[in-house]
Order: structure tokens, then C-alpha cells, then sequence
């Protein structure tokens, strides 16, 4: 019984640390730290116990289950104070056919044409490839990327700009 209570007191140590992360990345990777480390102290309890004993079983997976909360947990509100410390983009007057706005840590923002700021990238990418083959250098649709879930009817998107007018495309065979 005492092996069992100092290797619970072990897992809440690795868990309660603190909270001081300046990017996500290094939360999720104080979180990884901490699953390893609680995984294998959640193996060695496991293997310890009796192949016949569903109550050291029971107690061990319960131990692990409350580990993972409070890990998640804790890995939660770090990925909050680190995107709440974020700035907020600067209000950008930009309209299409204007070079993309430059972003202070030297990334470019996505453009939507009626001016709507959708995302960053990196100069020099496919992504800026991409860009350009639209005309003025923005991307027609304010939702470009639409989250999870049941999607409904689909906005008609052209598939491509054709002649010095930029016309756009609807279907595939029309596209040279």
C-alpha cells in the first residue's frame, strides 16, 4: 500500500509543475513529457499488481485516468495563456491587387478579397504560389477552410481566372 501512495504522490508532482510556456509548441511538449513519465510510473504500478487482483487494477487505472485530466487540463490552460499573451493583428488597410501585408515576425497574411484576414504564411512557399495565381493577390472565399462537421452546400468557388480580364472559371473544362 505505501508503494502505491508514493508513486500517486509521484504522478500529481510531474503533473502540478508550473505553467510557464511561451510558445504552444513547448506546451505540447511539457504535456508529451508528462504522459511519458506518468505512463511508465502507471506501467511499473500496473505490472507490480496481481493478475488476480481487480481492485489494484481498478485503482491503478483510476490513478491514470485522474493523471491524464489534470495533465490535459494543465496543458489546456497553457495553450490559453500562451494564445491570450498573442497580439491581435494590426488593423491592416489593404485591398486586392495590394502586395500581402507583412506580418512582425516576417510572414505574410492571407487575404480574402473583401479584406478579411485569414491566415499567415511564409514568403517564398507554395502557399504564395498559390496566391498569385488568383487575381489581386487575395483569395475570393472568406472561408476557405471550413472547420469539422457536416458540411451543407458548397459555395461555388471558381476553379481558375482565364483572359487579361481575370474571368473566372466554374468548372474544370473551361480551365486551359
Amino acid at each position: 500500500m505505501k508503494r502505491r501512495m508514493s508513486i500517486g504522490l509521484c504522478l500529481f508532482a510531474v503533473a502540478a509543475g508550473p505553467v510557464s510556456a511561451e510558445t504552444v509548441a513547448e506546451c505540447q511538449n511539457k504535456y508529451f513529457a508528462q504522459r511519458r513519465a506518468g505512463r511508465s510510473e502507471y506501467e511499473r504500478e500496473y505490472s507490480a499488481c496481481s493478475r488476480l487482483d481487480p481492485q489494484c487494477h481498478a485503482q491503478a487505472d483510476a490513478k491514470w485516468n485522474a493523471f491524464t485530466e489534470r495533465a490535459s487540463a494543465e496543458y489546456q490552460a497553457c495553450e490559453r495563456s500562451v494564445l491570450s499573451q498573442k497580439p491581435a493583428p494590426p488593423p491592416i488597410h489593404w485591398k486586392p491587387g495590394d502586395p500581402s501585408p507583412v506580418a512582425p515576425d516576417g510572414r505574410r497574411y492571407i487575404m480574402s478579397c473583401s479584406g478579411k484576414v485569414l491566415g499567415l504564411y511564409k514568403p517564398g512557399g507554395a502557399l504564395e504560389m498559390e496566391l498569385q495565381t488568383h487575381p489581386g493577390n487575395c483569395i475570393p472565399n472568406d472561408n476557405p477552410w471550413p472547420g469539422p462537421g457536416p458540411s451543407g452546400p458548397s459555395p461555388r468557388v471558381p476553379k481558375c481566372y482565364v483572359g487579361p480580364t481575370h474571368e473566372p472559371k466554374f468548372e474544370p473544362w473551361e480551365c486551359p
